[in-house]
């Protein structure tokens, strides 16, 4: 009975009072949000939980904002979540959260996810035929869902490469754009067997990276052999 605590007036309400009424009635609306709020984050930690990822990545999840015109409670009881669908972790994910103590609700709420991977991008234009640096590289976390081809996560392995088209700052180094023998390359060759060691000049007939097996010509002979690039401008081959 408000009229026992304030002095009946005439006209508008002093606004010490208009402010009061105005709290009363927006504490239920500040409950109801914190309640939605809860609600989001549960979902987040609970999916939180079933992503897998690698130690170096990084996870982005995000509920999506529940409606505020949904008269949910705060649930005391049991309260259940599960995954829809096939029960895993996708980009877009559905939770469904059920309390069952009364009056009790059930929902679904959307959480989306985002697995970023740290992968080796240009920091600054890199021209065709460039022998890489490592000041011209650096990390960036990209979302793995748009990472397409082969990608590098450590800079050090592409030193000794060479860019074999022209790179874009922030755009992931892909292996198919850098070799570390190149074609028309002069490498030299190198024969082992037990401890001998035997070493001549060829030129390279195909584009490679490290561990991989190239085409070469024979310099002295003029015969096509085939070898292993065991490092920048040397290849190995089997006698």
């Amino acid at each position: 009975m408000l009229n026992g605590f304030f002095p009946r007036r005439h006209g508008r309400p002093p606004a010490a009072t208009r402010l009061g009424l105005a709290l009363l009635a927006f504490m239920p609306l500040l409950a109801q949000a914190n309640v939605h709020e809860q609600i989001g984050r549960y979902a987040e930690d609970y999916v939180r939980d079933f992503v897998v990822a690698g130690p170096r990545d990084k996870v982005e999840i995000e509920a999506a904002g529940i409606d505020t015109r949904l008269q949910l409670t705060e649930c005391p009881g049991m309260l259940t979540a599960e995954l829809r669908g096939s029960g895993e972790v996708r980009r877009n994910t559905h939770v469904h959260l059920q309390c069952h103590e009364e009056p009790g609700w059930s929902l679904f709420v959307p959480v989306r996810v985002r697995i970023l991977k740290p992968v080796v991008t240009a920091a600054s234009p890199i021209a065709r035929n460039t022998l890489l640096q490592p000041e011209q590289l650096q990390l960036s976390y990209q979302d793995e869902v748009l990472l397409r081809g082969d990608v590098f996560d450590d800079i050090q392995s592409l030193l000794g490469t060479r860019s074999k088209r022209d790179l874009r700052p922030g755009r992931p180094v892909l292996a198919s754009q850098l070799c570390v023998v190149c074609k028309g390359d002069k490498v030299t060759i190198v024969a082992e067997t037990g401890g001998l060691s035997i070493r001549t000049e060829g030129t390279a007939e195909e584009d490679g990276t490290f561990n991989e097996h190239i085409r070469i010509r024979n310099s002295r002979s003029g015969r096509q052999i085939q070898g292993r690039i065991s490092e920048a401008g040397v290849v190995k081959v089997a006698l």
